[in-house]
């Protein structure tokens, strides 16, 4: 009956302040609807545990340097074979790797994108095909691969969703071995992908895998010099991470002895699957997460000081009616039941508008987010909204309806209701919070805008407009050779520049950022070659046209760039970047200088080193320049898989015309995907570009708020504190005097706010840390124009009730009082 009762004096209360109602609402349902659409997203990619069995018992096994320390995804074939042979930790090791398969025999060919695996991959995970069966052991030899997988989404778009498609024969064209018919043995279930992550900046098709086909190799036939697959491991029986990394550096230890040329630097690193995948999304959703949680607490404390108001203007009728014997209970409880119908009004709101923030996110979120597809509103989000909201409604409304209950009777009634009380000094202590998660929030947009912009604006050694980039394997059934690749990119390049508007263009194994870079080790003419135990030097390779380095506009320092020439001509000659001049030859012209690779080059065989070009960021925009040699396209270390266009106008308008091109040449070849070189940049530095821009907005949405609360605040005070002026400019104060003492007390209140988001900032810190680039967490030129603007933004707040205060009339002040 009182519940019922309260509920009806709340409805009431709120009808009768209709303004006070709507714009608690839509502040509740501001924040309510951000913290809902980023907990959408963090459920499904963070928390949501990752599709397989028992996934805590899913281990990643690195390569690691033992004396760098530095751990590579990417192993040796052949030590991921022996690590599954010789480890007593883990129950099932499966390895994998990305391949690339040619659907032909229609008018229209496909390159589809999906993962070469072992027999053993997906009972490691856990998974069984929906329809058909795994692949066999003896399926990852030579001769008895071709079998494949199909993904549920190619089987439905391409192949109709036909029930019999097991034990059908495809017209596949395998880019890395001979062969075009692969026999289809199994479809796996809806929304099953793996790998979860693509090491890729390349704007895919789509990031879900087409299929998976067995690695088909002979380990024996396999350096262990090549960084070919990742591998994936199950715990077996009690183990732990710890006793796994004890048995791996056993087996390590083990290789390094029988194998000291290749492995005597070499370890393992065992980590939880998890962070592998989560690795570098974790900080920025993080980040986000607590974002919008400062943007809640704002948004509660902008409707707290709304509500102490409203308790304050109240408080002679609070006051009579503990007189009359309402206990303070009762209060309490119809303040926060006024307080929480409130909270629930914009909590509804707030998952109405969180579908849209959802659908946004979505957007701006990074394409190699893992699990990204797989967002959606459920049954956990609408109780987390609910949940959300009732904490909300409780928090903004729990200090007015204390206050309003701890009235004083006697002074107010004696009082007529008008006195002040110390009640003002809450509003202010709210008001300073709220600057205080004001700064901490726009400081932080700060910080994440100063590093992308200094990303962005830094020298990445090569130009991004202008340039198109597209990705094309050839298969070994049609172009078996070096010279044949060689004369099939000879053919598109004539053709591609021939077309309207291409200024120039290239061919490459893998252009800067596309997460396709090619190393090997390095021996230097005149040195003798590295013992055992000894590092060796090692170097980025890249098989290149005489025109791409000028197509990407990567300029010359010394020397010259590659011709034509240079490929057809006996002499080998190589043209190498800054870093490698600098680490292969320190104290010398490297120009005339002659290096050979390993695995590549005979052990007479030498390039001489014709040009030195400048840096370019190859792995990201935020490493180290690693040392890179470019080879002629004609004498490959590996063949082109790259061509990258110069154009006049807008590149993306050039890749109809390319894709004709190349089919011109060769019908049957498609092209992977074709992506300007600009938004390869953007792509990889996505997770900052979306915590920038999210953070941005809350920024934005934090000083609005703010400035309502701060100018709430010095408007209540003044129109409180009418007589006390009249008072002051009837005894001589001036106006001037009257504008400066309310614009002093404001900023007061936004120098103390001002000083605790400072400390806060200072103490967050660290959480960005790991997203920032070129700017320390405790940049003090950041911290320093976030104060300036929020104290702008407090000034102009409150500008308009100083100006009121400075028009009081004495008298009629005087007589209202």
């Amino acid at each position: 009956m009182h519940m019922r009762r309260d509920l009806v004096f709340a409805l009431r209360q709120l009808r009768k302040n209709r303004g006070f109602a709507l714009a608690a609402t839509m502040t509740v349902a501001l924040g309510i609807g951000a913290n809902t659409a980023i907990f959408t997203v963090v459920r499904t990619v963070l928390l949501t545990p990752l599709p397989f069995s028992d996934p805590g018992r899913l281990t990643h096994v690195a390569a690691v340097g033992l004396k760098s320390g530095r751990a590579r995804d990417w192993v040796s074939f052949r030590d991921a074979v022996d690590w599954r042979a010789r480890n007593r930790s883990f129950s099932t090791m499966g390895s994998y790797a990305f391949g690339i398969l040619n659907l032909v025999g229609s008018d229209q060919p496909e390159a589809l994108y999906g993962a070469t695996i072992s027999s053993d991959l997906f009972p490691t995970l856990g998974v069984e095909p929906a329809l058909g069966r795994n692949f066999l052991p003896e399926e990852d030899w030579p001769g008895r691969e071709h079998v494949v997988i199909l993904s549920h989404q190619l089987w439905r778009t391409r192949f109709g969703g036909d029930t019999h498609i097991v034990g059908r024969h495809l017209h596949l064209v395998n880019v890395g071995k001979p062969g075009e018919d692969y026999v289809v043995v199994g479809v796996m279930p809806a929304g099953f992908n793996f790998p979860m992550n693509v090491p890729s900046a390349v704007s895919l098709p789509s990031r879900q895998m087409a299929f998976w086909i067995p690695f088909g190799l002979d380990p024996s036939k396999v350096s262990r010099d090549g960084r070919t697959c990742m591998v994936v491991a199950r715990l077996g029986g009690r183990g732990t991470l710890q006793l796994a990394q004890q048995d791996m550096d056993r087996v390590s230890a083990e290789l390094a002895r029988e194998y000291p040329d290749s492995n005597a630097d070499r370890g393992a690193r065992v980590s939880s699957f998890e962070d592998h995948v989560l690795g570098r999304t974790r900080p920025a959703l993080v980040l986000l997460l607590a974002s919008t949680a400062l943007l809640l607490l704002i948004a509660c404390a902008n409707i707290a000081n709304l509500l102490l108001a409203r308790a304050m203007s109240r408080t002679r009728e609070m006051a009579v009616r503990v007189a009359l014997g309402a206990s303070r209970g009762r209060i309490v409880r119809q303040w926060l039941t006024e307080s929480l119908l409130i909270a629930a009004a914009g909590g509804s709101a707030g998952y109405l508008a969180a579908v849209g923030g959802t659908a946004l996110l979505l957007k701006l979120a990074p394409e190699d987010t893992p699990r990204l597809g797989e967002t959606h509103l459920d049954a956990a989000v609408f109780f987390f909204n609910v949940a959300a909201s009732i904490l909300a409604g409780l928090l903004f409304g729990g200090l007015p309806a204390w206050r309003a209950a701890s009235v004083d009777v006697a002074e107010q009634i004696n009082s007529g209701g008008t006195r002040m009380t110390d009640r003002g000094r809450a509003r202010s202590w709210v008001i300073v919070a709220e600057v205080a998660l004001s700064m901490m929030l726009v400081s932080a947009a700060g910080l994440m805008a100063r590093s992308v912009a200094r990303l962005l604006t830094q020298d990445s050694g090569f130009q991004t407009d202008h340039v198109l980039t597209a990705i094309m394997v050839l298969p070994q059934s049609r172009y078996p050779d070096a010279a044949s690749k060689t004369e099939f990119y000879r053919k598109v390049l004539e053709r591609v520049k021939a077309i309207p508007g291409v200024q120039s263009t290239g061919a490459v194994n893998g252009v800067p950022l596309s997460g396709n870079i090619s190393s090997r080790p390095v021996r230097i003419e005149g040195r003798p070659a590295p013992g055992r135990g000894e590092n060796r030097l090692w170097s980025e390779v890249f098989s290149a046209s005489e025109d791409y380095l000028a197509t990407m506009g990567v300029a010359l320092l010394r020397g010259r760039l590659l011709t034509r020439h240079d490929g057809e001509s006996a002499d080998s000659t190589v043209v190498i970047n800054q870093a490698a001049a600098r680490q292969f030859w320190p104290d010398a012209n490297a120009i005339g200088k002659r290096l050979g690779m390993e695995g590549v080059d005979a052990g007479g065989q030498w390039r001489e080193v014709v040009g030195i070009v400048k840096d370019t960021a190859d792995l990201g925009l935020d490493d180290a320049a690693k040392p890179a040699i470019y080879v002629p396209m004609e004498q490959p270390v590996e063949p082109p898989q790259f061509l990258a266009v110069r154009t006049a106008g807008p590149p993306a308008g050039f890749a109809a015309a390319l894709r004709q091109a190349v089919a011109e040449v060769d019908r049957e070849q498609p092209i992977l995907v074709a992506t300007p070189m600009r938004q390869l940049v953007e792509t990889s530095i996505g997770a900052r570009r979306f915590a920038m821009q999210v953070l941005m907005a809350f920024g934005v949405l934090s000083l609005v708020l703010a400035a309502i609360g701060l100018y709430g605040v010095v408007a209540y005070s003044v129109a409180s504190r009418t007589q006390e002026i009249g008072v002051r400019v009837a005894l001589g104060a001036t106006r001037s005097g009257i504008f400066g003492l309310v614009l002093s007390e404001s900023m007061g209140l936004t120098a103390a706010g001002l000083v605790a988001g400072a400390a806060g900032s200072f103490v967050s810190a660290r959480w960005l840390a790991s997203l920032l680039y070129g700017v320390t967490a405790h940049d003090p030129a950041t911290l320093m124009a976030a104060c300036g603007l929020l104290a702008a933004v407090a000034l102009a707040a409150s500008c308009v009730p100083a100006r009121q205060a400075m028009r009081v009339e004495p008298m009629v002040a005087l007589r209202q009082g």
